[in-house]
């Protein structure tokens, strides 16, 4: 049984979750070593509601079980349990292709209708016309996503749940396949570092006094950080991520206050989420070679960065997961990923960017208290900035493909072509697709002036149509602005194709 609230915390303020409603991949996350994402086209209606009728989709009830099976098996070994996971999402078209017809006169919701190639001005993403998947397609009407703890437990749902595609009214027209790395880099992304450290917990109970994401507590059971999940973990109202309950408030004093309610667009998408996938290729070896050369290039001082530290003000965390804020020089593997302390800091005491740097991957996608272009905001400011933040966060569900580095690539800095590609299938739920996805790749990650003047780009995620971003970096040692460089990095990462979806609730799709 999970925690339930103590006295101090009143249950009656958290939304009950109809957890048999909801897909399990929103706000739990379905458990997974493999995943295949198999896009589809539905060439009979009527067969493929039929279908859906049917379907045994897996649901927040059932994550909530494996989360429960899996941490029992824990104690006792490491060996792998079934966990056979099914959720489905649909893009605008598809919803309007099985008769959701109101989707197409709904407003706040034009990035969705448009879809992702719509939304290159604002993305700075490269063309359409030069994806490898998921090209702007009318045919595209929606997304199986496949997990299991191994591919052939995947193979087992696709022949007992999908198949046969004909007959069940679809047609599978892409196919993207994902894999957590082995041992021990599992968990990791492809550059090395530890991904997935930094999630936002969710209000909310799965029973009458049971909470998703209890706050945490004293040795005495008493709630001592009830706005929190674990150290560092802010607890975020479920409007966010799941339309039907309250949101964020972005103009609070403070990020506990609760906002309005997030309102579904039309009825369908009641406890239903936008759902964003990326492919985004990651050059390995060239990245390290950079990483390298840049390291090599900054003056000889006591602030100067070997490939591991610089690499890791890139990212704003050691491949361990420890941050930098934390560990400014050397990795700590005491407070890196699956540590009780890995998200236990914020960066106010680093507003120079001596530390972590301003454009530091971390920093720019999630800045938690940092205040835009003012490096000594009174508290006041700091307190509704990061409610201001809380406001852009995302339900970050991705995973890994492509094989591993080979020796060969490693030796010649050189990714090889064809089937060595490697990356991550990113993914995300969000109830505004605008303002939690799009701003922070636009106004965050791609803003060379965010956090503050001259920041430079997020190097691991940031778009832009030059060869060369800026990056200034740190100077932990002497914690001397002057010596902070300044870098100008080629793009690691390339954008290969995505679009945007919406995962409605397991009812919605029976109503069909």
């Amino acid at each position: 049984m999970r925690g339930g609230f103590s006295m101090s915390h009143d249950a009656s303020l958290e939304p009950l979750f109809p957890i048999a409603d909801i897909q399990g991949d929103i706000l739990v996350g379905l458990p997974k070593r493999h995943e295949h994402l198999m896009f589809f086209e539905v060439i009979d209606v009527a067969a493929f509601k039929e279908f859906l009728e049917r379907l045994d989709i897996t649901s927040m009830q059932d994550c909530l079980r494996f989360r429960d099976e899996i941490a029992a098996q824990k104690q006792v070994g490491n060996a792998l349990i079934p966990t056979p996971g099914l959720n489905i999402a649909f893009t605008a078209a598809g919803l309007v292709r099985i008769g959701v017809s109101q989707v197409s006169g709904a407003t706040g919701i034009d990035a969705f209708k448009g879809g992702m190639a719509s939304r290159q001005a604002v993305l700075n993403d490269p063309p359409a016309s030069s994806w490898r998947s998921l090209r702007p397609s009318k045919r595209l009407h929606g997304v199986f996503i496949v997990t299991g703890a191994t591919h052939a437990e995947v193979a087992n749902v696709m022949s007992l749940r999908l198949a046969p595609p004909g007959a069940n009214g679809w047609r599978l027209i892409d196919e993207e396949v994902g894999q957590v790395r082995p041992e021990p880099v599992l968990g990791h992304e492809h550059f090395g570092y530890a991904d997935g450290v930094s999630q936002p917990g969710i209000r909310g109970r799965i029973a009458e006094t049971v909470a998703l994401n209890p706050g945490l507590k004293d040795s005495n059971g008493q709630d001592s950080e009830p706005d929190q999940a674990a150290p560092g973990q802010d607890v975020l109202w479920p409007g966010e991520f799941v339309f039907g309950y309250p949101a964020q408030n972005p103009g609070a004093a403070s990020f506990p206050e609760k906002g309005p309610e997030r309102t579904p667009p039309i009825p369908f998408m009641l406890n239903g989420s936008f759902l964003v996938i990326r492919r985004l290729a990651q050059l390995v070896p060239e990245f390290n070679a950079s990483v390298k050369k840049a390291s090599q290039s900054l003056p000889a001082s006591s602030d100067q960065a070997d490939p591991d530290l610089l690499g890791a003000q890139l990212v704003g965390r050691w491949k361990s997961g420890a941050a930098l804020i934390q560990a400014p020089t050397r990795d700590n593997r005491a407070l890196g990923d699956n540590t009780p302390d890995a998200n236990k800091f914020e960066f106010g005491g680093d507003r120079e960017g001596l530390i972590c740097p301003w454009a530091a991957h971390i920093r720019k996608t999630y800045p938690r208290d940092d205040v835009r272009h003012d490096t000594s905001p009174p508290q006041a400011d700091v307190d509704r900035a990061e409610a201001f933040t809380q406001t852009h966060r995302m339900l970050r569900r991705g995973i890994a493909f492509g094989p591993e580095l080979t020796e060969e690539e490693a030796l010649s800095g050189t990714s090889n072509g064809g089937d060595h590609t490697r990356g991550l299938l990113f993914k995300c739920y969000v109830t505004s697709i605008e303002n939690q996805f799009e701003f922070v790749q636009q106004q965050w990650s791609n803003a060379a002036d965010f956090s503050q003047e001259e920041s430079g780009i997020d190097p691991i995620i940031g778009q832009s149509p030059s060869t060369v971003r800026p990056f200034r970096g740190a100077a932990p040692i002497s914690r001397n602005v002057a010596r902070k460089p300044d870098l100008n990095l080629r793009s690691f990462v390339r954008m290969e194709g995505g679009e945007y979806f919406f995962a409605p609730s397991i009812p919605a799709l029976r109503s069909l």
